[in-house]
């Protein structure tokens, strides 16, 4: 397995389907599909197209290995397993979800007195888009009758990370050269150009578990049948068996919704035919015979789960905590209240917020601040980890006050 990272160095459009207005939208990460293309274009372009024939190219773009896709913290669907508030929470809210598969219960409203609703899967922040209004024009430089249309795009710099397994990792190597510029979204002019990081080292956080329940959380698309072939809204227990080396025995319980998954075929200008899966975010508890161990569900978050993995169906994730609200955040910095040391960084931080909003974030300025092991380090970590931009403001400007 391998940990893959691409930073955008040209926006970049992972394009839906073609709305009526004209509008082509884009995902707010990069589908696994994209990752896959982009991949064995590279393929292509360092070896030729005969390379398409052989069994090494089959192996690793057609065979058993899984492409995820990338996300980053803003991307990452809110599980439907939670409930969230039906209107904006207020910054003094305690509480941003309330996650039934971990127990937290069937809740009906939060302490605000505001009423909750299931979640839908929306991206639990947001990611920086542009918008570009194209035409095209015929021989002669002329604007072509009809041919006018704008596409959303995803800004330069953003940063988007996930998990290649299986065979699937080879892909980041040509003849032993390691691949790092990739194009995104199809090879368009001043669009879709990434450098690539890989981590050969790290292992991917274990899927989660609670006593023998296994929390399994979509991060792509689900592609599941039953045993006659019909597609299914649940995962197939055999197959956890083998991955996890432990009896699967049900799913005790699902929160879940059916999708559409579509896409944009560069290369023809056509869309993708829409696919009917099972939507990302949904989530599911599992019951096992017994625990599973730790590299188990490490292998199984890399891997996923369900038909067409090689294509980012399937992908996994884990939910470490429930978001950040402004009132936790701000209560969590309380000891950076330190009018001495504040005079020194409340610039910096400033400083930083304003990087944040550029989306180039350099945190090498905190060195000195950081020495130490107080709870004015400490506290100060945790702000640096924060990579909303409105919620690091808040922080900001309560720090501020106290200088």
């Amino acid at each position: 397995m391998a940990r893959i990272t691409v930073t955008l160095l040209e926006p970049m459009a992972a394009g839906k389907r073609l709305r009526a207005d004209f509008l082509q939208d884009t995902y707010d990460h990069v589908p696994g599909t994209v990752v896959r293309g982009a991949l064995a274009g590279r393929w292509i372009n360092e070896r030729g197209v005969e390379v398409t024939t052989t069994e090494e190219f089959l192996d690793v773009f057609e065979g058993d290995g899984a492409f995820g896709p990338l996300h980053n913290e803003n991307s990452l669907p809110a599980p439907l397993s939670v409930k969230v508030h039906k209107y904006a929470a207020k910054d003094d809210c305690p509480r941003l979800w309330w996650d039934r598969a971990a127990s937290d219960g069937e809740q009906e409203h939060c302490k605000c007195g505001q009423a909750l609703e299931d979640s839908k899967g929306e991206s639990t922040g947001s990611v920086a888009r542009q918008r570009r209004t194209r035409a095209a024009l015929d021989e002669d430089g002329v604007v072509r009758e009809g041919q006018l249309f704008t596409q959303n795009s995803l800004q330069r710099d953003t940063r988007f990370s996930g998990w290649l397994h299986g065979p699937a990792v080879r892909a980041l190597w040509i003849v032993d050269q390691p691949v790092d510029t990739v194009y995104l979204g199809g090879r368009l002019k001043h669009q879709g150009a990434a450098v690539v990081q890989v981590d050969t080292e790290v292992e991917p956080e274990p899927v989660e578990q609670r006593g023998n329940k296994l929390i399994l959380r979509l991060l792509g698309p689900g592609a599941f049948v039953d045993k006659h072939g019909f597609p299914s809204v649940k995962p197939d227990l055999d197959e956890l068996t083998d991955v996890l080396q432990v009896e699967a025995q049900a799913v005790e319980n699902c929160w879940t919704r059916w999708c559409e998954v579509e896409g944009w075929h560069a290369a023809s200008g056509l869309p993708k035919p829409v696919e009917r899966a099972v939507q990302p975010g949904s989530t599911y508890v599992i019951r096992l015979e017994r625990a599973a161990d730790e590299q188990a569900r490490k292998r199984l978050m890399a891997r996923g789960i369900g038909l067409r993995r090689r294509e980012g169906f399937g992908a996994l994730y884990s939910v470490k905590q429930e978001p950040l609200t402004v009132q936790r955040l701000v209560q969590g910095s309380a000891p950076l209240r330190n009018p001495a040391r504040l005079r020194t960084d409340v610039p910096l931080l400033r400083q930083r917020y304003e990087q944040m909003l550029r989306g180039e974030v350099d945190d090498t300025m905190f060195q000195e601040s950081l020495t130490g092991d107080g709870g004015y380090e400490k506290a100060l970590r945790r702000l640096l980890n924060v990579v909303e931009p409105t919620l690091f403001y808040a922080v900001l400007t309560d720090l501020e006050s106290h200088r």
